[in-house]
């Protein structure tokens, strides 16, 4: 979308430099904008969303648009926390963001947009969305800025959502935007970057558990260490201390370095092997979503199995409805059930899903 029109957009704005230049962008472009700040959370002892609601406000001004704030925390705590806390203490490393994008923010957006008559939807996400006539969808590709780039976290979303979504910074820099932030006078300093998880301020997920559920989390109490033959080489103080792929915390040494491969929640376990054993051919993914094509039952190309990680080639293939066997083209370690898979094909998101299980 090039052209500079009088559409409507509603803008999701959180406070930060990229959601207001995402506002500012639209409106050069001849975009009606219209801005939205949603109050997701608030961790008692901590600060709430106050501050990013009232820059927000100022950005809203000095842009000269209207801005929306909107209550979500009982549902974000409901859906997304609640969810997060279940998952975690199953044994699982969930990804609440990716989640949160399609069930909260999207959905909401699209709810308030239609309420209003507002066409567009816009965030501050470093992704591009295109129309493809050939195959005649709306396809979620990389940013330019490959080092911001969050396509990852926006697999979830679907054609009526990508059909509706404008992204302002998928062809722009972070660098870029910064200073022409601070040229436009929005910002006359910087503003910290989200955390990974908005509901965990310093990002100690360990630390959010004992305090949100400290019951649950007294009653774990300690465990085994045990290696692949299921030998007790030692204890620990919890399973949901541990991710997959982790080498410290066993309170104890060992000849070679040994990292965490599973965790049993259910009989507290921590199960421990050397890095060789870290290594799987592939793994399954459950609720997969094909973004930019149409489902097909085999496919190739390259799979990120968490947010930072490089692409590396694959090849998929259909088990049954949603599921589908990924295979790598080198082994890879620590594979997170829980967490994202999400498979590109040159520039597109091909498709992604949850990781259910790795394949040793």
């Amino acid at each position: 979308m090039t052209k500079a029109r009088r559409e409507t957009v509603l803008v999701a704005m959180s406070g930060g430099v990229d959601s207001s230049m995402a506002a500012s962008f639209l409106q050069q472009r001849g975009y009606a904008a219209t801005g939205i700040t949603f109050r997701l959370w608030r961790l008692p002892g901590a600060k709430d969303s106050s501050a990013a609601i009232e820059r927000a406000q100022v950005v809203c001004q000095k842009l000269n648009i209207p801005h929306l704030v909107v209550d979500l925390r009982e549902e974000f705590e409901a859906s997304i926390v609640n969810s997060f806390v279940e998952a975690y203490l199953s044994g699982i490393t969930p990804n609440p963001c990716v989640f949160c994008n399609r069930v909260i923010k999207w959905t909401h957006l699209r709810k308030i947009a239609d309420e209003r008559g507002i066409h567009y939807i816009a965030t501050g996400h470093y992704a591009r969305v295109i129309f493809n006539s050939a195959v005649g969808r709306f396809q979620l590709l990389k940013a330019v800025d490959g080092r911001k780039d969050q396509s990852y976290a926006l697999w979830q979303l679907r054609q009526t959502d990508l059909a509706r979504t404008i992204f302002p910074l998928g062809e722009r820099t972070k660098p870029e935007i910064k200073r022409l932030a601070r040229e436009a006078g929005l910002f006359s300093e910087d503003v910290d970057e989200s955390q990974d998880i908005c509901f965990i301020p310093d990002n100690d997920y360990r630390r959010f558990l004992i305090e949100y559920a400290p019951e649950r989390i007294q009653a774990i109490g300690d465990g085994e260490i045990v290696d692949e033959t299921g030998q007790v080489v030692g204890r620990h103080s919890g399973f949901y201390n541990f991710t997959i792929g982790q080498r410290k915390g066993f309170k104890r040494g060992f000849k070679e370095r040994m990292y965490v491969k599973l965790l049993d929640a259910e009989h507290n376990r921590v199960i421990i092997t050397n890095r060789d054993g870290l290594r799987v051919k592939g793994l399954i993914i459950k609720q997969a979503n094909f973004v930019s094509q149409p489902e097909s039952k085999e496919w190739e190309g390259d799979v990120k199995i968490r947010y930072g990680s490089v692409g590396v080639p694959c090849r998929g293939r259909y088990l049954a409805s949603g599921i589908y066997e990924i295979l790598f083209m080198t082994p890879q370690h620590a594979v997170c059930p829980g967490q994202s898979a999400v498979v590109y094909q040159g520039e597109q998101v091909l498709l992604g899903g949850i990781i259910q299980a790795a394949l040793d």
